[in-house]
């Protein structure tokens, strides 16, 4: 039983999605792990966020527990639809003034501590480098070594102002890759000297962060057999030798495919441990995960586990327990309203309206002429078409108040109404070749205006669009300002 409660020490847990069970709470309250990770589907609305992280601390006690949160802002926040949040890094760091990615992680912290969170996990340290990247993309502040360092240690800098743990990701760097870790095992065949040069250099600016979270990537150059979740060359020698990193070392979710290729959830917590990982991060919490606890434990008491490493571990865990204090009652009775700083909209307005790159311009002829719009849905505030009828864009067809999303098919007829065509793509994966096809032969028929709102790569790829506009982002208030831009080319033609 006390290797069990010392393996769960070691892991980070997700909530099951089922719901917590009576059974499932006696078993946190025996063996309550370092943490657990919220996301988006285990509350509805930030009261009921508050209430949960309560109650998992008070199961948890005696012990410490850090409640920890994928919150970056963009594409990946859990308080999106709850919260105004900031914009995806690669338009926040575009458009960012001096101060303000360190004033904006800083007033996530705030509200995170506000809500019970004290471990967010970011930022993003990775770089855009691989257009073709489906799961780093915008999420990464630059697509150059020394924009995302200093994004890196911005944020670094605001996070620890509002005193929650932040965890600079994913180690050695996920960026130059054409794979998602999710779904695939990724290999970045960057030569050592290349890594050290480039993707190293934002995890230098941000080695004031408490932790670092490893990445299911080989990398041949550092590691030919294992992703550097486990391989101690990666995330001992490099991370604690090369760099001195002297924070806590946590791997992604170990449920990823590019972690559980060729092992299983025990072996890959060993694996993991082993090589030099202080914490196993696991995103769902289920009977297979209490089987791993216990393989684990007898791992660690027949053997079967180095314990030197395992022991060193604990002086880094209790730094982070020391550096870091648990939500006070004062935070966690702020007002939910009070989560939104009365300049928070206007600062995020300007520093989005400087960060979206547009290109080209419509012709004259267009002025005054109808649009039609092929736009995907969003989850959270209005559809871009409506965006763009209320900022004035005359849309084509019956509805125009409420916009039109057409199917993704076909070139239209010259006779359906429209003069002018907008395609907004928001997609994380690269466009297929024949989308790409579609999109150009729409553009040499009528003027069009292409809309990047996630990985914008396919913009380069249909020179033959009037207009291309690159946002990098999907949230609400940048959705919102894309379409007055085009508002007032619609009116003038002119670049907005």
């Amino acid at each position: 039983m006390d290797a069990q409660r010392g393996i769960a020490r070691r892991m980070v847990v997700g909530l099951p999605l089922e719901g917590r069970s009576p059974t499932w709470e006696k078993d946190f309250a025996a063996y309550p792990p370092a943490g657990v990770i919220v996301f988006r589907r285990d509350f509805h609305d930030l009261g009921d966020l508050r209430r949960l992280t309560a109650r998992l601390r008070e199961l948890a006690r005696p012990r410490r527990l850090f409640v920890a949160m994928d919150e970056e802002g963009g594409f990946v926040s859990q308080l999106a639809g709850h919260l105004t949040v900031p914009p995806n890094a690669l338009l926040l760091a575009r458009g960012a003034a001096p101060g303000d990615i360190e004033w904006l992680a800083r007033v996530t912290g705030e509200r995170l501590r506000a809500l019970g969170v004290d471990w967010v996990l970011a930022p993003v340290a990775d770089i855009h480098c691989e257009p073709a990247n489906p799961v780093i993309g915008p999420r990464a502040f630059g697509t150059d070594a020394a924009t995302a360092a200093r994004g890196v240690a911005e944020a670094v800098r605001g996070f620890r102002a509002a005193r929650v743990a932040c965890c600079i990701k994913h180690f050695p760097g996920h960026g130059a890759t054409a794979l998602d870790s999710h779904l695939a095992l990724p290999v970045c065949g960057a030569d050592r000297a290349t890594l050290e040069r480039r993707e190293l250099e934002p995890f230098r600016a941000g080695l004031a962060a408490d932790a670092v979270m490893t990445a299911h990537v080989v990398y041949p150059a550092l590691d030919p057999e294992r992703p550097a979740t486990f391989s101690r060359a990666i995330a001992h020698d490099l991370l604690r030798g090369m760099l001195g990193f002297r924070g806590v070392c946590v791997t992604d979710a170990l449920e990823m495919k590019g972690a559980a290729e060729g092992r299983g959830p025990f072996e890959a917590g060993r694996q993991a441990l082993a090589a030099g990982c202080d914490l196993l991060l696991y995103a769902f919490h289920d009977d297979e995960l209490r089987r791993v606890r216990l393989e684990l434990a007898r791992a660690l008491v027949d053997g079967g586990m180095e314990r030197a490493g395992f022991d060193a571990a604990r002086a880094r865990l209790a730094a982070l327990d020391a550096s870091v204090p648990v939500p006070t009652a004062e935070e966690l009775a702020r007002p939910l309203e009070s989560l939104t700083p009365p300049e928070l909209e206007a600062r995020l307005e300007r520093i989005i309206e400087r960060g979206i790159v547009v290109r080209g311009a419509l012709p004259a002829s267009s002025i005054g002429e109808p649009w039609r719009v092929e736009a995907p849905g969003f989850p959270f505030g209005a559809q871009l078409g409506g965006d763009l009828a209320a900022a004035g864009v005359p849309l084509a067809g019956a509805g125009a108040g409420v916009g039109l999303v057409a199917e993704a098919s076909a070139v239209p007829l010259a006779g359906d109404g429209a003069g002018v065509e907008l395609v907004a793509v928001a997609g994380r994966v690269p466009l297929p070749g024949a989308e790409i096809e579609r999109l150009r032969a729409l553009a040499r028929a009528r003027p069009t205006v292409l809309v990047g709102l996630q990985n914008d790569g396919f913009l380069d790829a249909v020179p033959e669009a009037s207009v291309r506009l690159s946002a990098a982002d999907a949230t609400p208030l940048t959705r919102r300002l894309v379409a007055r831009m085009v508002a007032r080319m619609a009116r003038s033609g002119a670049r907005a």
